[in-house]
C-alpha cells in the first residue's frame, strides 16, 4: 500500500464521527514563482462522502477534501504548478522575440 493511500485510510478511521471530517491542505506560495497568482476557487463533488475544494486565498494553497482526496489535492496544486511554471515559460519565449 502506498503511503497516501495508508494515511487516508488512517485519517479516514480517525474522522469518521466528526460532522464533516475531510482533509484540509494549505501551502504558502510566497516566495515561489506562484506568488500573487490568481485563481478562481473550484468545487467538484456535492455528498458528505465526496467533496473536493480548493482556491489560492493570501499567496496560499487552500485545498479541502473528503478523508480520500488527500492526493487528489496535492494533484491539483501540483498540476497548478505545472501549468503556471509553462505559462511563464512561453511568456519569456515572447519576450526574446
Amino acid at each position: 500500500m502506498e503511503v497516501l493511500e495508508r494515511i487516508q485510510a488512517w485519517h479516514k478511521a480517525q474522522v469518521e464521527l466528526r460532522e464533516r471530517p475531510g482533509w484540509n491542505v494549505q501551502i504558502d506560495l510566497a516566495g515561489t514563482p506562484l506568488s500573487g497568482l490568481k485563481l478562481a476557487p473550484y468545487r467538484e463533488g456535492a455528498t458528505e462522502r465526496d467533496w473536493l475544494a480548493y482556491r489560492i486565498k493570501e499567496d496560499r494553497f487552500e485545498g479541502i477534501g473528503d478523508p480520500t482526496k488527500l492526493q487528489a489535492l496535492l494533484f491539483a496544486f501540483l498540476d497548478l504548478v505545472d501549468r503556471t511554471v509553462a505559462e511563464l515559460a512561453r511568456a519569456r519565449q515572447r519576450e526574446k522575440k
